[in-house]
């Protein structure tokens, strides 16, 4: 009894080392996703042109710190991975830096910028007022965004986690230098968190891009 007791404990540790990188790893479809939804933002702008690099595994790293400091684990969705591989290639995330702050200090602003609200669902309709006050050339997307989003506030403020990217969204975008670039920003992390947004004059939907398996990436229209 003592022999068998010892080699299933034996198999349960030799399952355990076996099953914990596989856990670590990122899943298969999320950087080709994360490729081919970047490649729709930077249309006609001059990143088009330039070539990943180490981006879909910077922003998993990223994402995984990001997500163990604010929650304490590193069950990250794709909104997170989203937004970190996002500002690793736009910005860069050297010394694990999210938007030239590091994660604890961006984290920060994150809880003060939810504290000023009664809850997150608080949160998402002040956005929802600021992105309607937006004016100037290019704009025009915020309004209807706002609109779309409102149809189902849960995808933002339900959860934790998601929660606080999109407040980390709304902060970075109020931190571009004019409403063109604020509402642009706005819409990159609205999209990442609410699957659909306005992006200009198209609507783009990634709710199905990564859970398609063994399909190419493909990002959809939405009305």
């Amino acid at each position: 009894m003592r022999q068998l007791i010892s080699v299933a404990l034996g198999a349960v540790f030799l399952l355990s080392v076996t099953m914990a990188p596989a856990l670590a790893q990122i899943p298969p479809e999320w950087p080709g996703a994360a490729r081919t939804i970047l490649a729709e933002l930077e249309k006609g702008s001059t990143l088009a042109e330039r070539p990943f690099k180490d981006e879909t595994r910077q922003g998993w790293t990223l994402a995984r710190k990001w997500r163990l400091h604010n929650n304490r684990n590193t069950e990250i969705v794709m909104a997170e991975y989203m937004a970190m591989v996002t500002l690793c290639r736009w910005s860069g995330c050297t010394k694990d830096t999210v938007a030239s702050k590091t994660i604890p200090a961006r984290a920060t602003d994150v809880k003060a910028e939810k504290k000023r609200f009664a809850d997150a669902y608080a949160m998402v309709d002040a956005s929802f007022a600021w992105l309607n006050e937006l004016t100037g050339p290019g704009t025009e997307s915020a309004k209807k965004n706002a609109t779309l989003w409102a149809k189902d506030k849960d995808m933002a403020a339900a959860d934790f986690a998601i929660s606080n990217i999109y407040a980390l969204g709304w902060l970075l975008a109020r931190e571009q230098p004019d409403a063109t670039r604020q509402a642009a920003m706005m819409s990159y992390f609205g999209l990442f968190v609410n699957e659909k947004a306005w992006i200009g004059e198209r609507c783009l939907d990634i709710s199905k891009i990564a859970k398609i398996l063994d399909a190419p990436p493909k990002v959809d229209s939405c009305n």
